[in-house]
């Protein structure tokens, strides 16, 4: 994979850092902020010329595997967005919220091309180990970048052109990132914008279907401000349970519908409708008409019946655990709570995984758990 000289990639670096880089791109505070924790955090090389490290078979089947319902949400996502870039020279990865790559897509004839440059499953794109990258400046920011050439901190990779977003969970938790990456491009950055855009609407559809796995024992209200887009796209998901309380939204949602920041909710306090009426109309295939409780913006949706009904020890499991003196939570409490129950239940109550999946360390996650008195089901 061609790279720059090294001696001038070091000086890019430090002119960068520096702030003597003429004309900078909209993303230089970023670049030069993760330029800074790799010299003086990390300590790592700029004018290193190795790939990123690669896990064993075993490794990478191990994360897969707790990393599967995940990797079943994505659907046709990833082949999708290679099909709209690969005449482009892109392959198509997706990385979870440690960093590693856990699949992707490429073209076969240029398997072997990718996978020299480290784009491969398995390989390892923390920031820690490998500087400022695509992967890695998401897990740190949770907004999408190009990391464009020259922009990535080790020589290895300033061949590349890396656009990445981030996937979130239902409750806003960073679970993984989709990144497009081609070995040979223009070097005007403003060529990537487009590749950019395709990678972020990617990442939305992919949250949008890990979001319906997760909550398929729930009515899902699928709206959109559009009546005729509702049938083909939809872009506000609403997961409503048997009681009648809104117990989820995706991202679109959460940023059109106020008050749905704390969860569960009931839904006559967000929509002018009652539930019942939801519950009646998911059988049919009728558009509804409703309205922003308290507001004149009307959205238009059809509802979902449940695919599957939670059994009784799935509904107690999935209960925030409690002991008996725990003591009243306030709002911002209780939905912490619930977030991390959540997590918890998630990757089956294994606190690494779990602090993994919220973005914190495992002994923020001790004190967390701790301090709001949830407790293991195995331990009531």
């Amino acid at each position: 994979m061609p790279y720059v000289r090294q001696t001038s990639h070091i000086d890019r670096v430090r002119d960068l850092i520096a702030g003597h880089i003429v004309n900078p791109g909209a993303d230089t505070a970023r670049l030069a902020s993760s330029y800074r924790r790799s010299l003086d955090d990390y300590r790592l090389d700029p004018a290193s010329t190795t790939g990123p490290r690669i896990l064993t078979g075993a490794e990478l089947r191990a994360i897969q595997q707790s990393e599967e319902n995940f990797l079943r949400s994505t659907g046709q996502c990833l082949p999708r967005l290679h099909a709209m870039v690969r005449e482009a020279g892109y392959c198509v990865i997706l990385a979870n919220a440690r960093g590693v790559t856990i699949d992707y897509a490429v073209d076969t004839d240029q398997r072997k091309d990718f996978k020299k440059a480290g784009l491969y499953p398995g390989s390892c794109w923390s920031e820690e180990e490998e500087g400022t990258c695509g992967i890695a400046s998401v897990l740190l920011d949770q907004e999408a970048i190009t990391v464009h050439k020259t922009d990535h901190f080790r020589a290895a990779f300033t061949g590349l052109t890396c656009s990445a977003a981030p996937i979130f969970s239902p409750h806003g938790d960073l679970i993984g990132v989709l990144d497009a990456s081609a070995l040979n491009s223009p070097d005007a950055r403003d060529s990537q914008r487009l590749v950019k855009q395709l990678v972020r609407q990617g990442a939305t559809l992919i949250e949008d279907g890990f979001f319906l796995k997760s909550y398929g024992h729930c009515c899902i209200l699928l709206a959109h401000r559009n009546r005729h887009f509702v049938e083909v796209q939809p872009e506000m998901l609403l997961a409503i349970d048997e009681h009648g309380d809104i117990v989820a939204a995706n991202r679109c949602a959460r940023d059109v519908i106020g008050g749905l920041d704390a969860l569960p909710r009931p839904v006559a306090e967000v929509l002018e409708v009652r539930a019942e009426r939801l519950f009646d109309a998911r059988t049919g295939h009728s558009l509804l008409s409703l309205r922003l409780a308290g507001g004149s913006t009307w959205l238009h949706a059809r509802v979902r019946a449940p695919l599957r009904q939670a059994s009784a020890r799935a509904r107690v499991k999935n209960a925030a655990p409690v002991t008996q003196d725990a003591p009243a939570c306030t709002p911002p409490e209780l939905a912490e709570r619930t977030r991390i129950v959540n997590a918890m239940n998630a990757a089956k109550w294994r606190p690494l995984q779990a602090a993994a999946m919220l973005g914190v360390s495992r002994a923020t996650l001790y004190r967390r758990l701790k301090q709001l008195h949830i407790v293991p089901p195995h331990r009531q």
